[in-house]
């Protein structure tokens, strides 16, 4: 086992790991500060403000030798015998003095800054500065500008540590950010009639440790301490990445990636990033509906749930059959109770799988590794990044409860065909497909092919229209459960949002519906429930999840396996603000006070 030397201590590093000295001290619990390093791109050490003192010990005799200059950290391999300096008094001059440099021509304007309470000229300039300034000349002064209708970049504020001119170069290799010109009047910029366009566009955003880009779509709507964030999954294709749902009085205000080595790195894409939209939209249900007189008319949800359990009650008392259609945006958990229900009513029941939205073909970027990526500079390789063309989140989950419970996975078309030929005589079809929405014709056959329609969704829908029971589900912000990826790979969200008035999370709607017991249905114990009835869901032993998941067909208790940065451990600090760690404000942050 190697052994490193930090600040006297010795401290082992993980077996077969390749780190440097940022990586090394952030696993012994030493911060070194820094700007330029991000663990998904090329080494430049062009900031230097994460320069240490380093030396080596002599293995046979003990000795250490230091080097006599300051090295940048992030540049240091951290190898047996590599001894390392972070709190001695000139590395923290060199620390004030580069913050007073990067400074310099800083406008200072953090009161009306969006990057004001996660950004890191405040947090480095508090630990690691100093309180005057000493610069009394003129500073250099940009305009603002548009680098795309999506980014602004705001130059005054730059550090030049050029993150965002590595991400286009390495990630998406499409190198749309350069810098410009040289010395004190070098900038970052584009040329004209080719802005940052690209899928991944949004990335360069949350990159950025100052304000210098910033998110015109975010921009001055709210501060970062308003904000609470849970741990969420981006549901709008099958990648699964995974995402901070950042909400504030009742409605999301964005996504920010959050970093999964196994599925999305660091990133996600334009689109995903968008998304949370639909959780506001103006045009989600508020109410249910049931058929009075012929007509549909507002009715409380628990009164429409009565209606919807007696009526297809009815029919199984009669001998006739229910199709569901299980929708691939519903969770693990909700599409596992929806089967129990209605299997549990009739075993004759049919479920299918519900439309599976498609569009274009699958995008894959994958890092460029000859970029910077050369000796031992190398400390992180990131995986390739896949758009899917697949666009919803748990096609793979509900196949693998459906193919439990009946041995098939009937596809949507096969049971539209046999609905519409009068095999049936009620319909429960579910649905939270944002752009696959039944056609008006193809809506009224299924209506003409049952006696009773329930449709529960979170928007009206030509089918609703013709329902005979509409039920207010939850959109993907209000519903915490389980969604299994392109790749297999099981992971959970929280829900983000309170579920909306007039409405029920999909799972309360199915517990309900089943006369379960016990109050609100929780979906860890569901999970539970689901591990030990099918096996494929086995290695989610008790409901409790690895960090990351695990891939659907493992073994019992077969943990998921780790890689570098698995756990977070090396996440860029910027992704999760130094003191708004707490996830609601008015928790305390590390240095006593308050986030709110």
């Amino acid at each position: 086992m190697a052994t490193i030397i930090i600040n006297g201590e010795d401290h082992e590093l993980p077996e077969g790991e390749k780190l440097n000295a940022i990586q090394a001290a952030k696993l012994a619990g030493v911060d070194i500060p820094y700007y330029c390093w991000h663990p998904a791109l090329s080494v430049v050490a062009n900031c230097r403000m994460c320069e240490i003192e380093v030396g080596q010990k002599d293995a046979k005799t003990g000795e250490i030798k230091m080097i006599p200059k300051l090295v940048p950290g992030c540049q240091t391999p951290a190898k047996d015998g590599t001894v390392l300096v972070t709190d001695s008094a000139k590395v923290k001059e060199h620390q004030r003095m580069i913050m007073e440099y990067l400074l310099i021509n800083h406008p200072l304007d953090c009161p009306v800054c969006d990057q004001a309470g996660m950004c890191g000229l405040q947090d480095y300039s508090y630990e690691y500065g100093q309180a005057n300034h000493r610069f009394v000349e003129e500073r250099v002064i940009n305009p603002k500008k548009d680098v795309s209708d999506e980014i602004q970049l705001n130059q005054d504020r730059c550090i030049m540590c050029t993150r965002c001119v590595r991400f286009t170069r390495e990630i998406t290799q499409t190198g749309e950010l350069q810098v410009m010109r040289r010395g004190n009047h070098a900038e970052i910029g584009v040329f004209p009639g080719h802005p940052v366009d690209n899928p991944l566009a949004g990335n360069v955003v949350d990159l950025c440790p100052v304000g210098a880009l910033l998110d015109k779509d975010f921009l001055h709507k709210q501060r970062a301490w308003f904000l609470s964030k849970h741990d969420a999954i981006c549901t709008r294709c099958s990648t699964g990445c995974n995402v901070k749902a950042e909400e504030n009085k009742g409605r999301l205000w964005r996504f920010t990636p959050r970093n999964n080595p196994l599925v999305n790195d660091y990133w996600i894409c334009d689109e995903g990033r968008a998304s949370y939209k639909a959780a506001n939209d103006d045009g989600l249900l508020t109410s249910s509906y049931a058929k009075t007189g012929g007509n549909l008319a507002s009715t409380p949800i628990d009164q429409a749930l009565k209606f919807v359990s007696q009526a297809l009650g009815q029919v199984a008392r009669d001998g006739g059959k229910v199709a569901a259609v299980v929708s691939p945006f519903l969770t693990v958990e909700e599409a596992y109770l929806l089967a129990s229900y209605l299997k549990g009513l009739n075993a004759e029941n049919v479920l299918a799988l519900g439309p599976i939205p498609s569009r274009g073909e699958d995008r894959t970027f994958t890092p460029d590794q000859t970029k910077g990526r050369t000796g031992d500079t190398s400390f992180v390789v990131p995986r390739p990044f896949t758009i899917h063309a697949e666009k919803c989140p748990n096609r793979r989950g509900v196949e693998a409860v459906l193919a439990h419970f009946q041995g098939e996975v009937i596809p949507f078309d096969a049971i539209s065909k046999r609905v519409t030929s009068g095999e049936f005589q009620a319909l429960y079809f579910t649905s939270d497909a944002i752009d696959a929405r039944e056609a008006e014709a193809e809506a009224k056959a299924l209506r003409d092919g049952v006696k009773f329609l329930v449709v529960q969704d979170t928007l009206v829908t030509p089918l609703a229209q013709l329902a005979d029971a509409v039920l207010a589900g939850a959109t993907f912000a209000e519903k915490a459960g389980c969604y299994v990826n392109a790749d297999g790979r099981l992971q959970y969200a929280e829900a983000s949002l309170p579920p909306r008035d007039g409405s029920l999370p999909d799972l309360d709607i199915f517990a309900v519906l089943m006369g379960r017991a016990g109050g609100p249905a929780r979906s860890r114990d569901i999970l539970a429930e689901v591990a030990s009835t099918i096996p494929v869901f086995s290695a989610a032993d008790g409901g409790v999840l690895p960090e990351f998941g695990v891939v659907i067909g493992q073994t019992n208790g077969q943990a998921a396996p780790e890689l570098v940065g698995a756990g977070g451990r090396f996440d860029d600090p910027w992704q999760i603000p130094r003191y708004l760690k707490g996830d609601r404000p008015g928790e305390p942050g590390p240095k006593g006070g308050k986030n709110a």
